[in-house]
């Protein structure tokens, strides 16, 4: 049965899967640097990232600049996660622009069971593309009401160990078990094929927060990606 890594990976090892498959690649601690080109992803100043043992991990971009870098290690000890107010003070007074995403990810306690209304179509298929799901992943797995698509959920980015969803549904069918449904689909097909299926969400993103409890997914960490604009 797939899912080798529920018995392998601790939180730390999630963080850097998922760092990865954000084209991510640690250099040497505390240090990184971005190796791929992804959508929708920046390389930010700095990461930190509290797992689920409340370790507190901090990495940084390899251009900081030693001086900078050092500042922000002497406040990381007085840092109470999420409350990062202090660092950022500090950021701003070298005159650095800054943007703050705060996020959590989560995964899959066990395989999902298999639901025959769930269907798995092509990204080319007419219904996705009248959908917008067509610039995503190849496979597409979606939720139809009245011939129409109502609910889907696609690997928004994806590598050979592991792969992150992205899930929409009509806000006329919410509420109704539809995402549940396809992100579990989704879920399966990834951990047949023995990858790790990732679900994040921004944590003021309410509706997405609530999908992860109504899934029961196990939170492995929180981070705060701090970028400079």
């Amino acid at each position: 049965m797939a899912g080798w890594y529920h018995k392998n990976m601790n939180s730390l090892g999630y963080l850097h899967l998922q760092m990865r498959l954000e084209g991510k690649q640690l250099i040497h601690e505390p240090f990184m640097r971005q190796v791929e080109v992804v959508p929708d992803e920046e390389m930010p100043l700095l990461l930190i990232a509290k797992l689920t043992d409340e370790e507190m991990v901090t990495y940084y971009d390899e251009a900081i600049s030693p001086g900078l870098q050092k500042e922000v290690a002497g406040i990381l000890p007085e840092i109470e996660f999420p409350e990062v107010d202090s660092l950022l003070n500090i950021l701003r007074s070298h005159n650095i622009q800054l943007e703050v995403g705060h996020y959590k990810t989560y995964v899959f306690h066990s395989q999902p069971s298999k639901d025959v209304s769930v269907m798995c179509s092509s990204k080319h298929d007419p219904k996705i593309k009248t959908f917008g799901f067509e610039g995503f992943a190849e496979s597409v797995y979606a939720m139809e009401q009245d011939d129409n698509i109502v609910s889907a959920c696609v690997s928004i980015r994806e590598n050979e160990q592991c792969s992150e969803a992205w899930v929409f549904t009509d806000p006329a069918y919410r509420n109704q078990g539809f995402a549940q449904k396809a992100v579990n689909a989704w879920a399966g097909s990834l951990m047949e094929a023995d990858k790790v299926p990732f679900y994040s969400h921004k944590v003021e993103n309410t509706a997405s927060a609530n999908l992860a409890r109504k899934l029961g997914l196990q939170m492995v960490f929180e981070e705060i990606a701090i970028t400079q604009i």
